[in-house]
């Protein structure tokens, strides 16, 4: 049975005839007659009672009616739905972000020109969420690393300086800088590998022959928070991404002008999405 069979079917049905049903979906009435006599006799059936004035659906035929009704309601639904995400009127985006806070910004702007698009944002560190990006678990990755593969579009979101921060009670508190050599030789509180945070201060330290020897290292910027509320350690975050605290004090590193750049990045296959393209845009 093809679709075209079953459709001119619900239309004679419908409408009570084959001229007006062939009218319904701009096909001629030769056309309609083929596709319901080619599929009455590929299943040995009748669908129709003719007369010279009418058409009567047979038990089958009425049978047939409703679930052809289903199948074109069906197909409404679908046209409907897929005009709306054509129009960005319906849809979602998923975007990981190692700080959400790099893209709140966008994401309002968003929000505002496509109040129906609704947005989802999950969080993880760098590495963590180019493989999700990788197997389409979300659309967009906020992240501090560029992406130069062909595989990958990337716009550059924001650029923000690092700093130290400690809780209240450290003696870094009493001072308005501090050098990385003086960082390092305090117990310090460090993100994990595959965190851009982390591999840049490593890699400033490896640059200045330095080594932070006393590190506890903790999955998670909240928690990583906490460990220096609690007075574990000094910890390092780019300044964006320092939240006010009574508890905790921002030290500025006088001798470490590094960059934290925060790229949007995005599948280039996926840059002719309606959706995906949309955001691209606003950036």
């Amino acid at each position: 049975m093809r679709y075209a069979q079953l459709k001119a079917f619900h239309a004679v049905a419908k409408w009570g005839g084959f001229s007006r049903g062939a009218a319904k979906i701009n096909l001629t009435q030769p056309a309609v007659s083929d596709h319901v006599r080619n599929l009455e006799e590929t299943y040995g059936i009748q669908l129709f009672i003719r007369s010279q004035r009418s058409v009567t659906l047979t038990d089958i035929g009425r049978k047939l009616y409703v679930l052809s009704e289903r199948l074109l309601e069906t197909e409404t639904a679908a046209q409907q739905l897929l005009s709306r995400a054509r129009g960005l009127k319906e849809g979602q985006l998923i975007i990981g972000a190692d700080a959400a806070v790099h893209i709140l910004p966008l994401l309002q702007k968003f929000r505002l020109r496509y109040p129906e698009i609704s947005l989802t944002v999950t969080t993880g560190n760098s590495d963590n969420l180019i493989t999700r990006l990788e197997r389409l678990e979300i659309d967009f990755a906020v992240i501090a690393h560029e992406q130069v593969s062909d595989q990958f579009e990337t716009q550059l979101l924001s650029q923000d300086e690092f700093a130290a921060f400690s809780s209240k009670q450290h003696d870094f508190c009493q001072q308005d800088s501090v050098e990385l050599a003086q960082l390092v030789t305090c117990p310090l509180v460090l993100r994990e590998h595959g965190s851009a945070t982390r591999a840049l201060f490593d890699q400033a330290c490896l640059e200045r022959g330095l080594e932070a020897k006393n590190v506890i290292e903790i999955e998670g910027r909240e928690a990583a928070r906490e460990a220096v509320a609690a007075g574990l350690g000094v910890g390092v975050v780019s300044k964006a991404e320092f939240v006010d605290d009574d508890r905790l004090d921002m030290i500025e590193i006088s001798d470490w002008d590094k960059k934290m750049s925060e790229w949007l990045v995005c599948l280039k296959s996926r840059t002719d999405l309606h959706i995906i393209s949309a955001l691209l845009e606003l950036v």
